[in-house]
């Protein structure tokens, strides 16, 4: 017996708390959602090792399982945006990114006004093959998900860690992990209020472009479209890293309004009004400043480059109204276990200078 909830996965329209996963019925109903969409309709599929906390109607205590399916995105605004030769490794982040509040809230018995933060994320690509495009199919991708409460007390956990493993058509793709932490109203209030004075407190700390700032060139970004560049062009700082900036303006909806109701890494459920990046935002220029520096320091190409590998360790919060930079540290190419170039990068967000963001990435070119 399982628990089925859909998932409508339009980037543009999410209506509901906890970012978009609708329904709140359980043993073996579903909630279908209505919207057209462009990453397609997902099903999260709850596979619980007992039911008895179901029986007795009591949240859970310990591992649960799910299973999140659905066909891979070909009209979306931004993972399909580019040179077409493999799918974006994001759709798993936005897949966690979207339920993982959900999950807290509906089998762990966490208040519904608990705020939902993402702190960090790791993913691997364990079988490039599997992520190629074959024009004129649409694969599926499965993500088998373990949530394991973290931090319980008086029964209810105040956070969640999550393990995962991709599969596109059956085939074991990509392995992963990810940290949530809930956060009663008054303490999310609180650390809302002093990361907005810290990062205004001290005038010194001040950091913002002596020049004009320009969008980097979408190819060397590995996308298309302008309006999908979050980066600026680099300059190379006094230590040889590339060092650039965030763009938030003048950036595609994608970033905006379809954010303002989803749980985001070090973000929570962001509403209208809210001033602060998204997580999409963040993530996807953590992506660009790696491509960015594998080819303007090491060569490689960006239109044959994939981000094989990416951990990431959330800090703090990025206000939007103000400047966010990125350094990028790329390390001498070397080969992956299949021979291709393969080069390390470290990137570091900060704002007023101090750390949003702390990633460790590996870009692989293609032959």
């Amino acid at each position: 017996m399982t628990d089925v909830t859909t998932m409508a996965g339009r980037p543009a329209a999410h209506h509901a708390h906890g970012g978009g996963a609708h329904g709140s019925e359980k043993n073996g109903s579903k909630n279908n959602g209505s919207e057209t969409n462009d990453s397609g309709t997902r099903h999260l599929v709850h596979c619980p090792p007992s039911w008895e906390n179901y029986l007795l109607d009591a949240p859970s205590l310990g591992d649960e399982h799910f299973m999140l399916t659905g066909e891979l995105p070909v009209r979306h605004p931004l993972f399909n945006d580019g040179p077409g030769l493999f799918h974006d490794m994001q759709t798993v982040t936005e897949s966690v990114r979207e339920i993982g509040e959900f999950v807290g809230h509906r089998y762990f018995g966490v208040p519904v006004d608990r705020t939902g933060l993402f702190h960090g994320f790791v993913l691997t690509l364990t079988d490039l093959a599997a992520w190629r495009v074959v024009p004129g199919r649409r694969p599926r991708l499965s993500t088998e998900i373990r949530a394991t409460p973290a931090n319980v007390v008086n029964g209810v956990p105040r956070g969640l860690d999550f393990r995962l493993l991709a599969r596109v058509d059956g085939t074991p793709c990509a392995t992963g992990s990810a940290g949530l932490v809930f956060l009663m109203p008054k303490l999310y209030g609180n650390l809302r209020a002093h990361n907005q004075r810290a990062v205004r407190a001290a005038p010194e700390l001040d950091d913002r472009p002596t020049g004009p700032v320009r969008a980097a060139d979408p190819a060397e970004v590995g996308r298309a479209s302008a309006a999908n560049v979050v980066v600026a062009r680099p300059d190379p700082d006094s230590r040889d890293r590339l060092s650039t900036w965030v763009l938030t303006r003048d950036v595609g909806p994608v970033f905006a309004a379809g954010e303002q109701r989803r749980p985001d890494f070090a973000g929570g459920d962001r509403r209208p009004g809210d001033e602060r990046l998204p997580g999409l935002h963040l993530l996807e220029s953590l992506r660009q400043a790696s491509l960015l520096a594998a080819g303007r320091a090491r060569g490689l190409t960006a239109s044959r480059c994939v981000l094989a590998s990416l951990e990431v360790r959330f800090r703090s919060e990025a206000e939007a109204a103000l400047p966010l930079r990125c350094l990028a540290a790329a390390e001498p190419v070397g080969r992956d276990a299949h021979g291709r170039p393969s080069v390390p990068v470290t990137v570091t967000l900060t704002q007023c200078r101090r750390t949003v963001a702390e990633a460790r990435t590996v870009v692989v070119q293609d032959f």
